[in-house]
């Protein structure tokens, strides 16, 4: 009944939750903005994973024990510590594999609040160390969204080692003592401190960025064994577990009466296996960042030849011109402007260029791979005063259409503020920002999360 009662509670916690992700706004994305009537010069993308596939994960909590000790409502009452480190690997969108690795300590006393019967006295701790393997849904795309709950289940194996503290020297081994007369004739045999258990649970993501999430997550693992407490069946005879060990029947019955005579007394519910659940919070670190298409840098090595074109008629063959369209000088790489090595060159004419940025999902802080973008940038207008500059802010179509006209806005601000730490005039710059109104791609949304700069020619 307390699982049941469990359940319900974390049921209704989960749809409750998942209702209120849905109506979350979509974060809004960066995009490389160009003007719908102007043909753009084709370039070969390098495909790269746009979402992390392998995230490490690590956690502390709270562990709790249910079993035998644990009586009526006891929901994170007698609770000790849990930590633990894992691996998520995304198979497919909303679906990955877990491996976690788990180590924890639970507790059960008679005599504590929650305790199942305070007259008998009995109490346990034992440290955990578990392994498992897990199947995780989660309900939101996070892509979209920053938010969302998840479901996982699993199967796993751990080791326990259930001791006690009753009058002096320490703590004691339960299972060694053999308190429900483990290796006597006519008992059971030794109980193995190696289980198998089914973790099965829900919990709560938050992205914080493409790297890092947050975590809060709730673990109940159903067991295989009823000896977690050390608790199962039938007082023995005290005499023979004197005869063996006079300690033996001290830990079997710690209460202040005289120990149970009827042999046919219940020490424990053996058939009601142990179990224990972990409240965590934890944080998933993607080891692979997420990462935007670049266009390839395509070496040319081969000699000029007679018969080459050159399609621009300036001079320099196409093989060699990074500008083919449109005419430029010997200088420039055939361009009319400096040329940007490794920059995402989006547009050409014969008094402008246009380069990319590109922002992460949600974000207006630029990312090192505009630095170079922008430093060849600022080198390009230190070099020549006559030029001016336009930035025009962009934004993916996730969000509403105020988020985004805002989000395109804070980007170009930002683009425009790092030209003005450089001592670029403010009169060389202009900047407009336009949401998710010029799309650049409709189905790959990352690339609509960009600012474009035009260097343009007076």
């Amino acid at each position: 009944m307390k699982m049941i009662r469990f359940c319900i509670l974390f049921l209704g916690i989960l749809v409750t939750s998942n209702a209120i992700g849905q109506q979350l706004p979509p974060p809004g994305t960066p995009s490389v903005a160009t003007k719908p009537d102007e043909k753009q010069p084709k370039k070969k993308l390098v495909k790269t994973d746009n979402l992390s596939k392998l995230s490490i994960t690590g956690g502390i909590g709270i562990a709790n024990y249910v079993g035998d000790l644990i009586k009526g409502n006891t929901a994170f009452r007698q609770s000790s510590y849990a930590s633990g480190v894992g691996l998520n690997y995304a198979i497919v969108p909303h679906l990955n594999a877990r491996f976690d690795i788990g180590f924890h300590n639970v507790q059960g006393y008679d005599s504590k609040e929650g305790g199942a019967h305070p007259g008998r006295n009995l109490s346990f701790r034992s440290t955990i160390l578990e392994f498992s393997l897990a199947a995780e849904f989660t309900l939101m795309n996070m892509d979209k969204y920053r938010f969302s709950p998840y479901l996982f289940a699993g199967i796993g194996a751990f080791r326990f080692n259930p001791r006690a503290y009753f009058g002096s020297g320490g703590t004691h081994p339960l299972r060694e003592l053999g308190t429900e007369g483990q290796g006597l004739p006519g008992y059971p045999g030794m109980y193995s401190t190696m289980a198998v258990e089914y973790p099965i649970g829900f919990g709560f993501k938050y992205k914080i960025n493409n790297k890092i999430m947050l975590l809060g997550e709730f673990n109940f693992r159903a067991t295989g064994t009823d000896y977690l407490d050390d608790v199962s069946t039938y007082y023995p005879d005290k005499a023979r577990l004197d005869a063996k060990n006079p300690n033996t029947s001290k830990f079997t019955y710690r209460g202040g009466g005289a120990y149970p005579i009827n042999p046919a007394l219940k020490r424990g519910d053996a058939a009601d296996k142990d179990g224990y659940y972990t409240t965590q919070l934890k944080v998933a670190y993607a080891l692979k960042s997420k990462k935007t298409k670049k266009p390839v840098k395509k070496e040319v090595t081969l000699p000029v030849q007679n018969n080459e074109t050159d399609l621009d008629a300036d001079g320099i063959t196409d093989a060699f011109d990074k500008c083919p369209d449109v005419k430029g000088s010997k200088q420039n790489n055939g361009c009319p402007l400096p040329f940007i090595e490794g920059a995402d060159l989006a547009a050409v004419s014969t008094d402008s260029m246009t380069y990319r940025i590109y922002f992460d999902l949600d974000r207006s802080m630029l990312v090192s791979d505009a630095f170079k973008t922008l430093q060849g940038i600022v080198a390009i207008l230190k070099a020549d005063n006559t030029l001016l500059v336009h930035v025009s802010g962009h934004s993916d179509n996730l969000g509403t259409n105020a988020v985004n006209m805002q989000l395109s806005a804070e980007r170009a601000i930002i683009t425009r503020d790092y030209l003005l730490s450089y001592n670029i005039p403010a009169d060389r710059i202009t900047t407009a920002h336009y949401g998710e109104t010029i799309p650049l791609d409709n189905t790959q949304q990352w690339r609509n999360r960009r600012v474009e700069i035009t260097i343009i020619k007076k």
